[in-house]
């Protein structure tokens, strides 16, 4: 009896011990991109198969687009906020409500067309197949069936960037 427990944990702890193994070997280039200082790019490097040079640009190319996203982002929320406000007054003007809801989407529009714009030039600076496979990839994520732009709502913006 004994000796059937021993080799029931032993057995046991082995194939814990090749289960852990096999684990550690599979994920070791996930692991690997997730201890560099920027995981999200070091992701886009090695998935789209892009040179450091080409990295660079890209690292370029979404510093300019954060520093403008937040702009835009800023504006989604202040003209939320006045549409919220106008509809909760108590004395709601419709045609000024229907004017700041034109607002409000012509600014989530330009955020959208922003990140589209965006997407493509970092296409650009892939060598053209992976360029390609990185819009079809994008594509999937941010629009629709139709070709609409769908970005999920976020509590904190307002809008899905």
């Amino acid at each position: 009896m004994k000796r059937a427990v021993i080799i029931l944990a032993t057995g046991g702890l082995l194939g814990m011990l090749a289960g852990a193994g096999i684990y550690r070997h599979q994920t070791a280039t996930e692991r690997a991109l997730w201890c560099c200082k920027n995981p999200e790019m070091a992701w886009l490097q090695h998935e789209f198969q892009m040179t450091d040079g080409q990295l660079n640009q890209v690292e370029t190319l979404d510093a300019s687009y954060q520093a403008s996203c937040a702009d835009v982002c800023r504006r989604i929320q202040a003209t939320n906020e006045l549409v919220r406000l106008e509809f909760t007054s108590q004395a709601t003007n419709s045609l000024k409500l229907e004017h700041l809801l034109a607002g409000a989407a012509q600014v989530r529009e330009e955020c959208q067309l922003n990140m589209l714009k965006y997407c493509q030039a970092v296409s650009r600076e892939m060598p053209p197949q992976q360029g390609k496979r990185y819009l079809e990839w994008v594509g999937k994520r941010v629009l629709d069936p139709t070709g609409k732009v769908v970005m999920p709502m976020d509590g904190d913006s307002g809008h899905g960037n």
